[in-house]
């Protein structure tokens, strides 16, 4: 036990990473770096100080976001210390005499393994890269979750690709941030307040999906695939796909 409820953790993910991939295989996965990373993206976005020349209203909706997002961030990384601390190991040596600084290095070296990666079976529903090269055992939970964050951090927000097309108003996009409605995503919250039609939010995600960068680009980088073996993973992607007779439901992309 961590002292804090699933239901408190998993909005304080769904705050701070804007996704709905939230689950306990999520918060077993989660790292303080992808949590800080997650933080800082949302910070940038969010904070009071980026909306000086807004109206009083909007800074004050800001502002409120903003601590929101910080209490959630603090949250999380609460909950990883605690974490850390219930799985911390006890010492190499028994009691006595501490053994030599050669000895404790030699110890400590033995004890260092790579993210444990095993093959699962693959669920038969259409899947993305990421979580079908989890499947294949290619990549741990943490990888994959380290390169969703990673991923949403490269591409643009909704808000700022409907302002750039002229769709939405500085001020309404804030408004839509800030909505508590039944919704959590951008695009659903705007279809809430009636700002954008269903139309409008289909093409926004679509263009969004154009300009992010591909998961196995990062694994790829990470030295965690080759490119043959990416490609190879994306050939059976597409063939367990279409032998279920449809595409994936996400908006990440299959390919790599």
């Amino acid at each position: 036990m961590y002292l804090h409820s699933d239901t408190t953790l998993f909005n304080a993910c769904r705050t701070l990473f804007g996704h709905e991939v939230v689950s306990h295989d999520f918060l077993d996965g989660l790292q303080p770096s992808g949590a800080r990373s997650a933080y800082r993206s949302q910070a940038k976005t969010h904070h009071p100080d980026g909306y000086a020349g807004s109206s009083v209203q909007i800074r004050k909706q800001q502002t409120e976001r903003f601590r929101e997002i910080r209490q959630a961030y603090e949250l999380i990384i609460d909950f990883l210390e605690k974490r850390r601390r219930s799985r911390q190991s006890p010492p190499l040596w028994g009691p006595g005499p501490a053994p030599s600084y050669q000895c404790r290095r030699a110890a400590y070296q033995s004890t260092k393994q790579k993210p444990h990666v095993r093959q699962s079976s693959v669920p038969a529903i259409p899947l993305e890269f990421g979580m079908y090269s989890y499947y294949q055992g290619k990549v741990t939970y943490q990888q994959l979750i380290e390169a969703l964050v990673w991923q949403r951090r490269q591409r643009p927000t909704l808000g700022f690709i409907a302002q750039k097309w002229g769709w939405l108003s500085e001020a309404r996009v804030t408004q839509i941030l800030s909505h508590r409605g039944h919704a959590v995503r951008f695009g659903k919250k705007a279809l809430e307040l009636g700002y954008l039609n269903p139309h409008q939010v289909d093409a926004l995600l679509i263009y969004q999906q154009s300009l992010q960068q591909r998961i196995g680009s990062y694994f790829i980088e990470q030295g965690l695939l080759s490119e043959q073996e990416a490609a190879q993973i994306a050939q059976s992607l597409a063939s367990h796909n279409s032998q279920l007779g449809r595409r994936p439901t996400t908006r990440t992309g299959s390919r790599f």
